[in-house]
């Protein structure tokens, strides 16, 4: 069993979750607060026409406050809990990875969520699979849909089809390009360190329904990355310098 360093999910994101739940707990509560204001002076006011003849002054702006109060609450909950469910999901796409990289031989080595910065130049690598046989910098991309594009382009297209099956076509900025430039930044900070090797970049996407790319390095789950990681197996590190790379990935 590969041996794992640094969490499971990605703290950030788990936190960010955290704090989106909190907002959307908060903003669902005073969506309740606002109909209780609303029904209370809507009773209010029928009451006062009814029994009275007349109407009751407070019962139409309770009414209307309240009314705004739970529209705008409504509005804010969609909006943090759109977010926390997408963290989740990216959380949950990362686990998955995480879960069948560790089941790797012995000899391998992960790295979660690695944080780098040379000449700042910044970026954080989802994972970095390390043994005798080569590194490997895996981007993990928890899109839903079907993503279609080229390794040249720019951007690229992903489609969601909803429950009712209309289709819904959205742009992604093509992480092959970002992979590209994580194994560069880990190449330059291994140099720094006076060990010269490079890396092999891989995009997954372990929640999407297909992937269409001009590409071998990306990947539609976890399972396709293991053999692709497997089919090396020629030593191309000697132990000490795999552990000198284990060193300086452990001190970031």
């Amino acid at each position: 069993m590969a041996k794992l360093y640094g969490n499971n999910a990605h703290n950030g994101n788990a936190q960010l979750k955290r704090e989106y739940d909190e907002k959307a707990s908060a903003a669902k509560r005073r969506m309740r607060i606002g109909i209780v204001i609303s029904v209370t002076g809507f009773i209010l006011y029928v009451q006062s026409m009814y029994l009275y003849g007349n109407m009751f002054v407070l019962g139409i702006p309770m009414f209307l406050l309240g009314n705004i109060i739970a529209v705008f609450s409504s509005m804010k909950y969609e909006k943090y809990k759109g977010k926390a469910d997408a963290l989740n999901i990216g959380i949950q796409g990362e686990e998955v990875i995480t879960s069948t990289l560790t089941s790797l031989p012995d000899e391998y080595m992960i790295f979660n969520n690695v944080a780098l910065n040379y000449n700042g130049q910044l970026t954080e690598i989802d994972c970095i699979v390390l043994s005798c046989f080569g590194i490997w910098v895996v981007e993990v991309k928890s899109y839903k849909g079907v993503i279609h594009g080229l390794a040249s382009n720019d951007m690229w297209s992903r489609i969601k089809t909803s429950k009712s099956g209309k289709e819904y076509d959205s742009e992604i900025k093509n992480p092959l390009k970002q992979v590209e430039r994580q194994v560069q930044i880990l190449s330059n900070v291994l140099y720094r360190k006076g060990i010269r090797t490079t890396a092999k970049g891989y995009v997954v996407f372990p929640v999407a329904e297909n992937v269409n790319v001009d590409s071998d390095k990306v990947l539609l789950n976890s399972s396709q990355l293991k053999r692709e990681i497997l089919s090396y197996n020629q030593v191309v590190l000697p132990k000490d310098r795999v552990e000198t790379i284990r060193d300086v990935l452990t001190q970031l």
